[in-house]
């Protein structure tokens, strides 16, 4: 379990972790995670109907739930004097789901009607593109929200075996963050009540990366978008411990985050490549993603895949001036202190790094000051390790014409 006081504010973060996603999934149930985070508001052993299991709003509160490819929450942000209802609704919806047959049905057609809405948000095709490429034949190639035929034959039974298998003590934390000093021995003790009878013991556990980047990739999804190609190129990253994490945020701030990124300034605003432009990485146990996301138009392709990679390779053989350091740091300092100030987002933030790091738990403070610490010659040396010509990928969503595929191989270098 993870507590967090904070002072100054009169509302408090409740929420319960659990360590499964869709990369501990099989082909024949991939989507199963998301569709039980769906299912559980259906109706627990003590709210049995979707009435009561949002019963929270009444007292004030906003109450969700997520579904990652490593891990599931449900949670809740409750005035403080309420955060006992809070915790008991929470307990409910991971330990005791009903999964009601005729909900199940219903529910069955809106995940597919999500799934069919994926079709009109060529982005996020492009990126699940990519993360396919990346990892043939394992689970992390897999969508989070599963395909249609798989969605239609999940059952019942399915459902409470994952539940059984993987909503366990050995992969759920509970983490609370807000107003709570005056709370504290009661939170110990309920949470003790709610959660210490679980079964001691870990569950199924995900296939590991076994890393076979060897050439670029490239994979292309036709679909007519009048003119337009969403584009994602991405690089094996950093896992969730690696120390160069924190230079390479430093990198990912400079290339590709805002309107002053050197990404945006250079393709969009001095050469009219692109529409959208932007970096991003993701962090997991055993491996990592580093990306970088464009919007342009087709007859601009090849030329802004020319420019991303002219970017890449820049920052491999120059340094970030003083200036430029200092701006990076910046903007990765200032979205980490408004975070703490949301106990929704210091909920998230520990309670991540208990799943994912426990071995080494970092404070807000101690991150910001890991990152001013790092300096042009590290952030350098990290670009130089990930951004290497044999591990390119690239998907695109759009009418990219056959034909020009194999040009575009021709064109992966950094």
């Amino acid at each position: 379990m993870v507590l967090c006081p904070m002072t100054g504010i009169e509302s408090t973060a409740v929420g319960a972790f659990v360590e499964t996603g869709s990369r501990y999934e099989t082909p024949q149930i991939n989507g199963i995670s998301h569709f039980l985070e769906h299912m559980v508001f259906k109706g627990t052993k003590k709210f049995p109907t979707p009435k009561d299991t949002s019963y929270l709003e009444g007292l004030g509160a906003i109450q969700n739930a997520w579904t990652d490819v490593d891990a599931t929450a449900y949670w809740c942000k409750i005035p403080s004097d309420r955060w006992q209802e809070g915790l008991e609704l929470v307990k409910e919806l991971v330990l005791y789901p009903r999964i009601p047959a005729k909900d199940l049905e219903i529910e069955r057609g809106v995940i597919i009607e999500e799934i069919n809405r994926k079709e009109d948000r060529p982005d996020e095709i492009s990126a699940e593109l990519l993360m396919k490429i990346m990892y043939p034949g394992n689970s992390l190639g897999m969508t989070i929200l599963g395909t249609t035929e798989v969605i239609k034959g999940i059952s019942r039974a399915d459902f409470l075996n994952y539940h059984q298998s993987q909503y366990v003590a050995g992969r759920i934390v509970v983490a609370v963050a807000g107003n709570i000093s005056a709370y504290n021995s009661q939170l110990l003790s309920k949470i003790e009540e709610y959660f210490g009878g679980l079964p001691k013991n870990r569950g199924g556990d995900f296939q590991p990366v076994n890393p076979a980047w060897s050439k670029p990739a490239i994979e292309i999804y036709r679909k007519d978008l009048a003119a337009q190609v969403h584009l994602n190129m991405g690089f094996p990253g950093l896992t969730v411990s690696d120390p160069r994490r924190f230079a390479l945020a430093i990198l990912t701030a400079y290339l590709g985050h805002g309107l002053s990124s050197r990404l945006f300034t250079e393709l969009r605003e001095k050469r009219g490549l692109c529409y959208a432009i932007t970096a991003d990485e993701a962090r997991l146990t055993d491996t990592g993603v580093w990306s970088i996301y464009a919007g342009l138009n087709i007859e601009k392709l090849e030329e802004a895949v020319k420019a991303i990679q002219e970017e890449l390779h820049r920052v491999k053989e120059v340094f970030l001036t003083e200036e430029e350091l200092l701006a990076a740091k910046e903007k990765n300092r200032g979205p980490i202190l408004f975070s703490a100030e949301n106990p929704v987002n210091v909920m998230n933030f520990y309670a991540k790094q208990v799943l994912d790091r426990p071995e080494e738990i970092m404070t807000y403070d101690q991150v910001i000051d890991r990152l001013l610490q790092i300096d042009s010659k590290q952030v350098q040396k990290v670009a130089q390790d990930l951004f290497v010509s044999e591990k390119i990928n690239l998907s695109l969503v759009g009418p990219v014409e056959e034909r020009r595929q194999t040009e575009l191989v021709k064109l992966l270098r950094v």
